[in-house]
């Protein structure tokens, strides 16, 4: 779909294009045909003229013959003889021509070269329409009368007539008809689509038309009338070309002398196109060709308010993006900084525990997750405010008409109440924590930036301190480098940057392997390795511990198959957090992790704190039972660091205890005895007994004497790479005899 328009740009240029290079050809063929008919409409036009001069010069000529105009009596026969030569100028032509005193009595006639008897000559020649018009001429001048049937020849001529003195100084007239069908050579048409007319400008009759007869002369007919010749073609502006009954004609008056009654033009046009495709085809592709080109532009201008309108959207919720929350904030800080304008605050939400929902129950579910809280935030804030999605499982509102500093944090506490309320996955209602970090313009920042940098450093300050709300305070800024400490953790949490090291667990009896703890380590970018006793309490007041603990069984998992694979059936332990070991969603999403991985639950030991096991001792019993239940063993870790009583050891479901190194290697004056009894009561209870920090043999000697299960230390293997320790394991299955531990 987005490339229709560009399509239907590239159809409408090429469109545009043809359509006006065929009208342009169609104008120019149009043009062309257009001159070559103004041209042969002049010349025809002057043929009709030179044959106007030519008969008025020889009227002027006739009358200045001796047997005419001599002085004296002038005999009949001369003047039929100067008639009859008219015949040889006008061959075929002339019609009749006589001599008429100016009483209209004909003095001498000849018809078709024959003198008419004196009998059969007229006396009343006055009533003919020549006759006036000629005796009003000035001296030299010659009428020409409108076509007409003579009555002597029976046929259609036009006449030709002028007055001369005799000395005496009676006039005569000295006339002769010229047949109108003369005319009609220069009427003719070259080809069957060219046609030409003449046609009286007063009258509109078409007097002479190619391939058209004139009217019957007995009776005498009527000319046809030109219905649009009056209306178009006539007047003043009788030269150039007319647009006729879809037709270009070409018009062009014919010249005339004083005395010529006939006011004719010649009208020529034709049939045949004048080019290939008509104009109106190259006008209309060019048309269409614009309207696809405007349909296209409006198309892609929406296409582009669009794709501006999703680069400022998050697709997954429908909210506003990053870029929408920047603009948003730009837009509120620039009209609060007006006089008189309100305060404005950022909010900075981040979900906690929602990578745990993510790896526990699919992206999917963490999906409808993010759709519900959006959905939340959006039903809580007015529609002056702007809510947006960050990225990952983070938000932000841009509050707006805020009259008081305090204000915010009522708005925030309000959103987050509506945001924890718990979600429904998969049919369980499911808790979800949010963490809320506030600034507010003017005071706590005169910049989008640093609004946004003092409410992101609020939101870790509320995820470190379990405040759920917090609102910037300057006075912190002491802490400014924990809280950017915390999102760097985050962020490598989120990217799977955290690496894990695995140290061996060894039989005092047999020096195998038998268990590999799996202990995360973080190497920060340009910083180094950040120890654990750092970035784990950190993880802790943050509520990163969730997703931080996820990681680390997802990948120990997921090093526990590739041990398999080896052969090696070694269980890998991992430590659980206090806040952990309470939740009643842990025991589903360790199996669920083991069943994706197709490993059974001794592949698996989960060791717990003293401090965890006593903190919510309720709630961690339900949780440790469901996972022993499972098949999961669950150790006490650290052992005699604390102040867990020893009903701990039989109260709690524990497969076995981790001995603390304090205990193990802290033996005033050699007294064994603490550490002794230790052993000897975890042992009556059934418990598999670790012995930790083993630095040296004495140590080993001394566990391995009094009942130690197993060792662990830096005496036997340090915390090492995962390439490491299964080469450790590889060593060991191709051993025919199980290895001497030796120090490392």
């Amino acid at each position: 779909m987005r490339r229709l328009p560009f399509l239907a740009t590239l159809v409408g240029v090429v469109l545009l294009a043809i359509g006006l290079m065929v009208t342009a050809e169609a104008v120019a063929q149009q043009r062309g045909q257009q001159a070559t008919l103004r041209r042969d409409a002049a010349e025809v036009a002057a043929s009709f003229g030179s044959y106007f001069e030519r008969a008025r010069s020889l009227d002027l000529l006739l009358a200045q013959n001796q047997a005419v105009a001599g002085e004296g009596t002038v005999g009949r026969g001369a003047l039929n003889q100067a008639l009859r030569y008219l015949e040889v100028l006008y061959p075929a032509a002339i019609g009749e021509a006589c001599v008429i005193d100016e009483h209209g009595r004909e003095l001498a006639r000849v018809t078709e070269g024959t003198a008419a008897a004196v009998a059969d000559l007229s006396m009343n020649e006055a009533r003919n329409p020549f006759f006036a018009p000629t005796l009003a001429l000035g001296p030299g001048q010659v009428y020409q009368a409108p076509p007409y049937v003579s009555p002597d020849t029976k046929t259609w001529v036009i006449s030709n007539s002028t007055w001369i003195r005799l000395p005496d100084g009676h006039r005569l007239i000295v006339h002769f008809e010229v047949s109108l069908a003369s005319f009609a050579k220069y009427a003719a048409a070259s080809t069957s689509t060219r046609h030409i007319a003449v046609i009286g400008g007063r009258t509109g009759q078409i007097l002479l038309q190619d391939h058209t007869a004139l009217p019957p002369a007995t009776p005498p007919g009527r000319f046809a009338v030109a219905s649009w010749a009056s209306a178009d073609a006539t007047g003043s502006a009788t030269t150039g070309i007319a647009h006729v009954n879809g037709h270009r004609v070409a018009v062009q008056r014919i010249d005339r002398a004083a005395g010529n009654a006939n006011d004719w033009f010649v009208a020529e046009w034709t049939t045949a196109r004048a080019s290939f495709l008509p104009t109106w085809a190259g006008l209309a592709g060019t048309g269409f060709g614009v309207v696809l080109i405007v349909i296209a532009l409006v198309a892609l201008r929406r296409q582009q308010s669009t794709l501006r309108a999703a680069a400022h959207l998050d697709h997954l919720t429908g909210m506003g993006n990053r870029k929408a929350l920047e603009a948003a904030l730009d837009s509120a800080v620039a009209v609060a900084s007006r006089p008189g304008g309100d305060r404005v605050a950022v909010l900075i939400l981040d979900l906690d525990g929602f990578k745990q929902i993510n790896d526990t129950f699919g992206h999917d579910k963490g999906d409808l997750v993010l759709q519900e809280v959006a959905h939340r935030l959006h039903a809580n804030v007015f529609e002056y405010d702007t809510a947006a999605r960050l990225g990952g499982d983070e938000f932000a509102v841009v509050l707006r008409r805020l009259r008081e500093a305090d204000d915010v944090a009522a708005v925030a506490h309000r959103l987050r109440e509506a945001l924890i309320r718990p979600i429904d996955i998969d049919g369980v209602p499911r808790f979800i924590g949010a963490s809320i970090g506030a600034a507010v313009y003017p005071d706590h920042g005169r910049s989008p930036a640093e609004l946004l940098r003092g409410a992101d450093a609020a939101m870790y300050q509320a995820k470190r301190d379990r405040d759920g709300v917090r609102v910037y305070d300057p006075g912190t800024a002491a802490g400014a480098a924990t809280l950017g400490l915390a999102a760097e953790l985050m962020t490598a949490i989120d990217n799977d940057q955290l690496e894990l090291a695995f140290q061996p667990q060894f039989s005092v009896t047999t020096g195998e392997i038998i268990g590999v703890e799996a202990l995360a380590r973080w190497h920060r970018p340009e910083h180094g390795p950040v120890p654990p006793s750092e970035f784990i309490p950190l993880a802790e007041q943050t509520g990163l511990i969730h997703s931080l603990t996820h990681l680390t069984l997802r990948r120990a998992l997921d090093e526990v198959q590739t041990w398999h694979r080896q052969g090696a059936d070694i269980p890998v332990s991992v430590n659980l957090s206090g806040q952990l070991v309470a939740d009643h969603a842990l025991p589903a999403q360790v199996f669920r992790l083991l069943a994706e991985r197709g490993l059974d639950a001794h592949a698996l030991v989960l060791e717990i704190t003293e401090t965890a096991a006593i903190r919510d001792r309720d709630g961690a019993l339900d949780v440790l039972r469901r996972l022993r239940a499972g098949g999961i063993r669950v150790e006490l870790d650290d052992f005699g660091s604390g102040y867990a009583s020893f009903a701990a050891l039989h109260d709690l479901p524990l497969a076995g205890v981790k001995l603390d190194r304090s205990l193990v290697t802290n033996q005033p004056n050699g007294d064994t005895r603490l550490l002794a009894g230790t052993i000897e009561f975890a042992r009556r209870l059934g418990l598999n007994v670790c012995a930790e920090g083993i630095e040296d043999a004495a140590t080993l000697d001394l566990v391995r004497r009094l009942g130690c299960d197993t060792a662990q230390g830096y005496h036997l293997a340090r915390p090492t790479t995962p390439d490491a320790i299964r080469a450790l394991l590889a060593d060991q299955l191709s051993a025919s005899t199980a290895p001497t531990p030796t120090h490392r």
